[in-house]
């Protein structure tokens, strides 16, 4: 019975950590997802979250994004704008978001998808398992 209980406790818990860290506001926790999409003729980067309000705007390399949605947003970016606001080091994009009714700024940060900066990573080796 004890094993029960203990589990129980364990699931409400991460429940209620998983809730408060979705409802966190402008946080990059609060679901952004990076993908890489065709545009015309090049490749761009869709980038789409949720925001708590429907007016916050989005800049990425000191540029202004336009957004569409209301609070679930998503801007479409050409691949050359993701990478000039991008961090190699670490394959994450940073943008700005800012809250048109206060002007208060915060600088969130997302994961690229693999190959979004163009670069190439030489394998040495490969291990494929069956488990």
């Amino acid at each position: 019975m004890t094993f029960f209980s203990s589990a129980g406790r364990a699931i409400r818990g991460a429940a209620i950590m998983g809730i408060a860290l979705a409802a966190m506001p402008g946080s990059a926790m609060a679901g952004t997802r990076t993908r890489l999409v065709n545009c015309g003729e090049r490749t761009c980067l869709r980038i789409s979250g949720h925001r708590s309000d429907a007016t916050t705007a989005i800049r990425i390399a000191a540029q202004p994004v336009t957004v569409e949605g209301g609070r679930a947003w998503r801007a479409t970016i050409p691949l050359f704008l993701a990478r000039s606001g991008a961090n190699a080091s670490l394959d994450r994009l940073s943008f700005t978001t800012i809250d048109r009714k206060t002007g208060a700024e915060s600088v969130e940060s997302v994961a690229l998808p693999p190959g979004a900066l163009g670069r190439r990573v030489e394998l040495a080796s490969l291990n494929v398992s069956a488990y």
